[in-house]
């Protein structure tokens, strides 16, 4: 590890005030700048808690090394450590694969994180030992259901923004067959027990949650502070906003959505709502991301006579879809189960207004002066109205352009950026280090005999 520092154990803060910046080691499965999703999570945590002066160290998985080593400063790199991938974790990554995407997702790709996190034991102890840190800080996976293997270090853990436990609209839930209802009930019910015998989240000494519906989903019992923060951000500096002259400019108007094409995303209401618009003409709908619905979407749109009016753009580079997003009009999220919604927030920084579902990430994060939300009653319902809400923003430039300009203005207003969220949880972090001894959770350093385990060393790599 390279960094200067005064000593490398726990240096005692009242005779050396050089040695008082408050030092975090960032835990997650994944972190890149790149990858969609969770990973841009503790990717620009890192960056704002460095921002704000903190000595920061991190451990992920192996699989963004090379990212990582192109997007991060290199001294912030030399920080990193790597865990490689266990026998095990691949032959769980090839049964999932047999099953449909949601049990994938709930099953065996959470057995996948929990293995990875039980190999990061070792490592975790290590650096936190090694460069006397003050507090782990786990900002993913986000949902409250995931067991945390982060306790034990003899330091206090910090956990979230977690976001979840959403379950589809009453109308929907039809889309999961009766193979995907039992296998998520059972994985909740499992989630239950294994945070009795991996209690990383009851002992942290804060657990940061997105709403009232995350914390209702916390395992009990709690023995750390809870703390409500919605979990997505936006980086002002990468999503600049578009231009709006005061008369509209000549050419169609464009609708984009952004995201995984899987069905509880969406697109093929979307797909459907938008054949009126195509067939009137004077509309685009750029459609990005891919996925495993990718084929049948492009064959929805065949079908429908509508291919002239529809581009698939599969999965683009950020500055290339940043670009994208800056000659679009409206921005388009049919999510059904959206708790949060990080492409949306980028979107609306850039000055695109919404049109979104009145369900989950979309509710929480807009308001009518930024977009338009349709209630999902029924299917039918959700198909007219999205309908219905693009004919109006596309029928009316001022109003497009009022409400991109409100977008904008509530992401910054509403403190939704990673620069206002890394200094929240940077102030969250030193409240938790800073409380007397006797204030902080009681925990143990003695760990169930099932989880001792320590990884043979040529399962971590520390550059």
């Amino acid at each position: 590890m390279s960094g200067t520092h005064c000593v490398e154990h726990k240096p005692d803060r009242l005779e050396d005030d050089a040695c008082s910046t408050l030092r975090v080691l960032v835990v997650a499965e994944n972190i890149a700048l790149r990858l969609s999703g969770e990973t841009l999570v503790p990717y620009y945590y890192l960056q704002g808690f460095a921002n704000a002066g903190i000595e920061t160290w991190a451990i992920c998985h192996e699989r963004v090394r090379d990212q990582l080593r192109e997007d991060l400063e290199p001294a912030q790199f030399d920080r990193m450590t790597f865990v490689k991938d266990r026998a095990v974790q691949r032959v769980l990554f090839r049964i999932g694969a047999l099953f449909a995407p949601r049990i994938a997702d709930l099953v065996f790709n959470q057995l996948i994180a929990i293995v990875t996190q039980w190999s990061m034991r070792a490592a975790v102890r290590d650096l936190v030992e090694r460069h006397a840190i003050d507090v782990v800080f786990q900002p993913t996976p986000i949902a409250p259901k995931s067991p945390s293997f982060l306790f034990g270090f003899g330091v206090p853990v910090v956990i979230g923004p977690m976001s979840g436990a959403m379950d589809l609209p009453a109308a929907f839930r039809d889309m999961e067959g009766a193979v995907v209802r039992a296998g998520i009930a059972v994985s909740r019910w499992l989630a239950i027990g294994l945070h009795q015998i991996i209690p990383g989240k009851r002992y942290a000494a804060a657990l940061i949650v997105a709403n009232r519906q995350t914390r209702a989903a916390l395992p009990r019992p709690i023995k750390g502070r809870i703390i409500e923060l919605t979990e997505s951000g936006v980086d002002l500096a990468r999503w600049i906003p578009r231009d709006y002259p005061w008369e509209r400019p000549p050419g169609p108007v464009r609708f984009v959505f952004c995201s995984r094409f899987v069905d509880w995303k969406g697109i093929g209401f979307l797909v459907d709502a938008f054949i009126p618009l195509a067939r009137a003409g004077s509309s685009e709908l750029h459609l990005v991301g891919d996925g495993e619905l990718f084929d049948a979407i492009g064959r929805q749109i065949a079908e429908a006579g509508i291919r002239d009016a529809v581009t698939l753009h599969g999965r683009l580079p950020l500055a290339e879809y940043a670009t994208l997003l800056r000659r679009c009009d409206v921005y388009v999220t049919p999510s059904l189960r959206e708790c949060g919604g990080m492409a949306m927030l980028e979107a609306m920084t850039v000055g695109l207004p919404v049109v979104g579902v009145d369900w989950g990430g979309a509710a929480h994060y807009t308001t009518p002066a930024c977009a338009i939300l349709v209630s999902p009653s029924s299917k039918s319902a959700l198909v007219a109205g999205l309908t219905q809400a693009m004919l109006e923003l596309g029928g009316s430039y001022a109003r497009r352009r009022a409400m991109g300009e409100a977008a904008r203005r509530h992401v910054i207003d509403d403190n939704m950026t990673w620069r206002a969220k890394a200094e929240t949880v940077a102030a969250i972090l030193r409240d938790v280090v800073a409380a007397p001894p006797h204030a902080r959770p009681r925990t143990t350093n003695a760990v169930p005999s099932a989880l001792r385990y320590r990884p043979p060393a040529s399962t971590t790599a520390s550059l």
